[in-house]
């Protein structure tokens, strides 16, 4: 007598899975299918890649990121990594990808993620909303930028700070930098040349070949070897004593 066959059993896990791989498959090319032309004219900047970006991408985003809404200013907090999100209060749909810039662009961009403007980029009349922006390249007197994080000027970027906005700032190496007005950030850093009047909440950190002149107002003050300060300098550990009270 023939031994009876084993029944399989396969979970509710694993049924979702195979479906899920089945449509994966299909969706993939025939091997010598040709595809049809796209139009380019209207095509967003490519993705950001970690290379693309190495301060940023690599060094500045934590596992958990903290993450604004746009359109209603809530923030909240993000573990890991995900292209699409939903805001926790109005539930309007958040982009979460990253993004690179190196040409001309006149479009609006906005992201929870990164956006690099390439010195071969150029903002025209476009506003970028980003978690992060990276900006190397120039940008006309009608663009605006708003970071919720960190934003970072280098390459060959000059622009009016009235039409940047930033919870962080960053001066990378070799750049200088002068802001006419007060500069009221959370976090600095600086590995190039600022020439201002600072107020941080947070930390103003000068690394090896970075040079702070002008004022600088916060709560910590740090300074590596190699670094250079040539302000005055007024640090108040439990807050500005100066401020008003809320």
């Amino acid at each position: 007598m023939a031994a009876a066959k084993k029944a399989r059993v396969v979970d509710g896990f694993s049924v979702v899975r195979g479906l899920a791989q089945a449509k994966q498959d299909a969706a993939l090319p025939k091997p010598g299918a040709r595809r049809p032309a796209e139009d380019l004219s209207s095509r967003p900047p490519p993705a950001a890649k970690p290379a693309d970006s190495p301060h940023i991408v690599k060094t500045i985003q934590p596992t958990k990121r903290t993450i604004r809404c746009f359109e209603c200013g809530y923030e909240f907090q993000l573990s890991g990594t995900t292209r699409t999100i939903y805001c926790s209060k109005c539930r309007e749909k958040i982009d979460m990808g990253d993004y690179v810039i190196d040409r001309p662009w006149a479009e609006e961009i906005k992201t929870g993620g990164s956006v690099i403007i390439r010195a071969s980029g150029r903002l025209e009349n476009a506003r970028i909303q980003a978690g992060n922006v990276i900006l190397e390249g120039d940008m006309d007197d009608r663009s605006t930028i708003e970071c919720t994080q960190w934003l970072e000027l280098g390459g060959q970027a000059n622009p009016n700070p009235r039409q940047l906005t930033m919870r962080n700032l960053r001066i990378a190496a070799g750049k200088a930098m002068k802001f006419k007005y007060k500069l009221q950030v959370n976090h600095l850093e600086l590995m190039g040349t600022l020439e201002a009047d600072v107020e941080a909440a947070g930390l103003v950190s000068i690394r090896e070949g970075g040079h702070l002149k002008g004022t600088v107002r916060g709560a910590h003050l740090q300074v590596e070897e190699g670094g250079g300060l040539s302000a005055r300098v007024f640090i108040w550990p439990q807050g500005n004593p100066l401020a008003p009270e809320a």
